[in-house]
């Protein structure tokens, strides 16, 4: 039993075979997914997706942070927030293409977005989709900042064993895609990472793993990532699939996985 706690099921990929691509990660034992939106109209289409999809499609709100140019106001994904909600998210800061004089502007509008999903997640007592590239130290200060700590995934950890120690020290969990597969930094990473902070993600669309590198993902693709972990760790896949699962139900409250 897997869970694929990062998805895009809303992207314009799956749009001619949606409903297969669904039936076929049933069929590779993926119970249920969390799908974030990356702003205002994917975050509406992943709650209405979780209405459609019930018990398989868990709806996650937020904007990405390069979204945060448009200066959004994150207050609006409020009005989204129902049962089907599973977190706030995919939000954070990702520093990767700013260089030159406008990249402190670009990086402030960044950080007033994520500390606005930070509040909404606290506010709603709901865990966040964190997505971090080359920002870890204003990252970690943002969420230091915050009246308490919020719960969360570091999704597609891209940190090393420092990044690690720090997340370790604020509880959160971090995610490892397809990219495990052929990068060895990653693997490296999934040797140290512990199973008690590991999930599992696809990223889907994107990442996709081998012998797939190169094409669509999809989430029937997420046991090849628990099999490098397993391999990397020299541990059975089962034991893999069984505690990130475990680990899912407990970051996101009330996936039903009966069906």
């Amino acid at each position: 039993m897997y869970i694929d706690t990062h998805c895009h099921l809303t992207f314009p990929d799956f749009d001619p075979d949606r409903s297969a691509v669904i039936g076929n990660a049933k069929k590779a034992g993926v119970k249920c997914c969390i799908v974030p939106g990356v702003d205002r109209y994917s975050s509406e289409q992943s709650v209405s997706f979780a209405k459609q999809y019930i018990g398989f499609v868990y709806a996650a709100i937020g904007f990405h942070p390069y979204e945060a140019q448009t200066l959004p106001d994150a207050h609006v994904l409020e009005q989204l927030i129902d049962s089907s909600v599973a977190a706030i998210g995919e939000c954070g800061l990702d520093y990767h293409q700013y260089k030159g004089e406008d990249a402190k502007s670009k990086k402030t509008n960044q950080i007033r977005l994520f500390d606005e999903h930070c509040k909404l997640a606290l506010r709603y007592n709901l865990p966040m989709i964190i997505h971090c590239r080359d920002a870890f130290d204003d990252l970690f200060s943002v969420l230091d900042s915050q009246p308490s700590m919020p719960k969360g995934v570091l999704h597609c950890f891209s940190g090393g064993p420092q990044e690690l120690r720090m997340a370790s020290a604020r509880n959160f969990y971090v995610g490892l895609d397809g990219n495990v597969t052929f990068s060895k930094k990653l693997q490296f990473m999934a040797s140290l990472i512990p199973l008690s902070m590991l999930l599992l993600e696809t990223d889907a669309p994107y990442l996709a793993p081998e012998p797939h590198r190169g094409k669509r993902n999809e989430p029937k693709y997420l046991p090849l990532v628990a099999k490098t972990v397993a391999i990397q760790k020299n541990i059975p896949q089962e034991m893999v699939a069984n505690k990130t699962t475990k680990n899912a139900r407990t970051l996101f409250h009330g996936l039903d996985l009966s069906s």
